[in-house]
């Protein structure tokens, strides 16, 4: 079921999240005067010590000082430009009076300009940034915050997750460094860094407020990271980054009733982004897995109906007979729920799409299934998804 709420690309004529400041109660370690922050290690939670007095806080604050001046070089300005050719239309007077109705004219074409950011995750040019920034882009520029300007040549997109890969070329190019996005534990402190109304360098703080945002309808392939950091018009395709400058996330979309800043901006995981844009630099393309069903939520009328000790799972409503899934002895009746893959307990369909999305075609999958009132357990050979097909 789709949320109530709107959700919104950070495009040029949306207003993004709005980010809550504060004062921390944990003393995060400082770095050091020009330190760099590979190798950097975050501080044990239960050393940390209590901010006591305005020394704490100023050491509190060089710290995110010290961050963002070392992370906002490789954080760069994307500005995209396309050709909107015009509309051929019929001329209105040879169907007034009577003509032919053979006279045809086009409209001007009209350009339209496209403001986001991107990340430099590799010393050679790759840069990050969202595929809705790119999308059907004639020309591409990209300005480092050291007002050096760069064309851009687009190495690939993936709109499934809306994650596209450009390629620049110059020297003393800036990096960051990825982080594991399946270590974050929500409350961290993160720092999201973009070029908001193309207002380049523009560094905001907020935490980490939630882990594994799925279902949502901005994307086929959804495992959002969710902060309070905030967020405006020009921040897609931005930075989100750890304490110690590590990128944990790319900034791509809100959840607002209004259209303005609510404090929920939502991020492409670290791991995600890293795998999507390796595929595509690879190969320029990306391959998924497919089981080949079809599935749906698992309520609590459906749990009870088929006997379920609780509402784990997702519910099996199709099967394409000439997939992966087709030859298994599924129930005549279609009351079968997907419990695990992989001995990884599946809670919703999106979680399940995006396991199956990270298989191999050719390698084997364990399907446990709830079935007449007993568990089974499948073995599916994944298969390659194509854009034909729908389902996971």
């Amino acid at each position: 079921m789709k949320p109530k709420i709107p959700i919104r690309p950070f495009q040029s004529t949306l207003i993004g999240a709005v980010g809550i400041g504060f004062f921390v109660g944990a003393c995060v370690k400082q770095f050091p005067q020009g330190a760099s922050l590979t190798g950097a290690t975050q501080p044990d939670a239960a050393q940390a010590q209590p901010i006591r007095n305005a020394g704490d806080l100023q050491r509190l604050s060089t710290t995110f000082a010290t961050i963002a001046k070392q992370v906002t070089p490789a954080v760069v300005n994307i500005q995209s430009q396309q050709i909107i050719r015009g509309r051929i239309l019929r001329d209105p007077f040879e169907d007034f009076f009577g003509g032919d109705g053979g006279a045809m004219f086009r409209e001007p074409d009209r350009r339209s300009q496209s403001l986001g950011s991107g990340v430099l995750v590799d010393t050679q040019g790759i840069i990050i940034t969202n595929n809705h920034v790119v999308k059907n882009a004639s020309t591409i520029t990209v300005t480092l915050s050291d007002r050096r300007r760069f064309p851009a040549r687009l190495v690939g997109t993936d709109p499934d997750t809306d994650v596209a890969v450009l390629k620049i070329q110059g020297a003393n190019l800036p990096a960051l460094k990825w982080a594991d996005s399946t270590a974050l534990q929500v409350g961290e402190i993160v720092l999201a860094i973009g070029s908001p109304f193309n207002l380049s360098s523009t560094v905001t703080q907020g935490i980490l407020s939630a882990k594994g945002r799925r279902d949502l309808g901005i994307s086929a392939y959804e495992d959002f990271l969710q902060t309070d950091a905030a967020i405006n018009p020009g921040n897609s395709g931005g930075a989100l980054v750890d304490v110690n400058g590590n990128l944990i996330g790319i900034n791509t979309a809100i959840l607002s009733e209004s259209g303005g800043n609510q404090g929920i901006g939502l991020a492409i995981p670290a791991n995600l982004a890293r795998r999507i844009s390796g595929q595509l630099v690879a190969s320029g393309q990306v391959t998924r897995g497919w089981l080949g069903m079809v599935v749906e939520p698992i309520t609590e009328d459906i749990a009870t109906a088929l006997g379920l000790p609780q509402t784990q799972g997702v519910a099996v409503t199709g099967i394409y007979t000439n997939g992966p899934a087709g030859r298994l002895p599924w129930s005549q009746d279609g009351n079968d729920v997907i419990l695990k893959v992989n001995n990884t307990a599946i809670e919703s369909p999106g979680q399940l799409r995006n396991l199956a999305a990270e298989m191999k075609p050719g390698a084997t999958a364990q399907v446990q299934v709830w079935q007449d009132g007993k568990t089974q357990t499948f073995t599916i050979k994944v298969g390659k998804r194509s854009e034909r097909v729908q389902g996971v």
